[in-house]
């Protein structure tokens, strides 16, 4: 019986020991200050990451972008201030943006859906409309893809617009959704990604991780009662640049009085050769939120 109850004991503290092994090796498992890096969110399909800690040397490849985006020049009153997470690229009122060069190789070309994702902090925009980030081509006036700010007249909410050119469609070549959401305040940090779904020919926004606006997108008119969707995009293989901050008249050409420079911040600008699934989208913004600036 004494034999048994000291075997029972041994056992007992054999297993308590393993048992504050094993709470320890899971401790350390775990990031211990709880942060995620964002980038390991759908890692395949991440094909360009903009984090604007700093100007880069001219030439230096974008993260993710497999040396196929360079960076070319920093314009006017361009600046890197405190952003989201460490540092972000800020506007101006006056001349001021970002330049980058693409490559012919480069996974934007080849683009049949996507999903772009960022931090934006903007002040309100009472006429006109500012580019916050455009891939040049195609449409000489729009550009290929775009995220910007539109006028917004009223309320404290910022007035969002998406825009794509499709090459391949047969008459509706430029496509765009537009949303003012309480989601989208002024001088506030917000989330925000956006997306074109090929599968379901949808544009979305998406902030914080919520969806907050989709539309279906048409490729032609009605025939026969029956109006083809746009379904997977070609953006055109003729993209050469990439800005932040400015149209691309005001860049090189005659800009119209409305086209403004992006005054707000921008951080942490993620572009994915895929349109993201509503998990991995709460997942992205989960992870960001866990390196975001105290």
């Amino acid at each position: 019986m004494k034999k048994l109850f000291k075997i029972s004991g041994v056992l007992f503290g054999t297993m308590l020991v393993i048992g504050m092994v094993l709470t320890s090796c899971n401790k350390d498992d775990n990031d211990d200050d709880g942060k995620i890096d964002p980038s390991t969110i759908a890692s395949t399909n991440l094909i360009a990451y903009f984090p604007f800690e700093s100007e880069p040397a001219a030439g230096t490849a974008v993260e993710k972008s497999n040396s196929t985006i360079t960076y070319v020049k920093k314009v006017g009153a361009a600046s890197f201030v405190t952003g989201r997470r460490g540092n972000g690229y800020k506007g101006a009122a006056t001349e001021a943006y970002l330049e980058f060069n693409i490559a012919s190789g480069t996974a934007l070309k080849t683009l049949d859906e996507f999903t772009m994702a960022c931090w934006i902090k903007t002040p309100r925009t009472t006429s006109g409309a500012a580019k916050i980030f455009t891939v040049n081509g195609g449409d000489g006036f729009m550009g290929n893809l775009c995220l910007m700010q539109e006028s917004q007249a009223l309320g404290d909410s910022v007035d969002m617009k998406l825009y794509l050119f499709d090459s391949a469609s047969p008459a509706w070549k430029g496509q765009d959704i537009r949303k003012q959401s309480k989601t989208f305040l002024n001088d506030k940090w917000f989330h925000i990604v956006s997306v074109y779904r090929k599968s379901t020919s949808t544009m979305e926004f998406w902030t914080n991780g919520v969806k907050v606006f989709e539309q279906i997108r048409y490729a032609d008119a009605e025939v026969g009662g029956v109006q083809p969707k746009l379904e997977s995009i070609t953006l055109g293989s003729d993209m050469s640049k990439i800005h932040f901050g400015a149209w691309s008249q005001q860049i090189a050409g005659t800009p119209e009085s409305w086209m403004n420079y992006f005054k707000g911040i921008v951080d942490e600008y993620r572009i994915y050769n895929k349109a993201l699934s509503a998990t991995e989208i709460k997942d992205l913004y989960d992870a960001e939120v866990t390196q975001i600036n105290l």
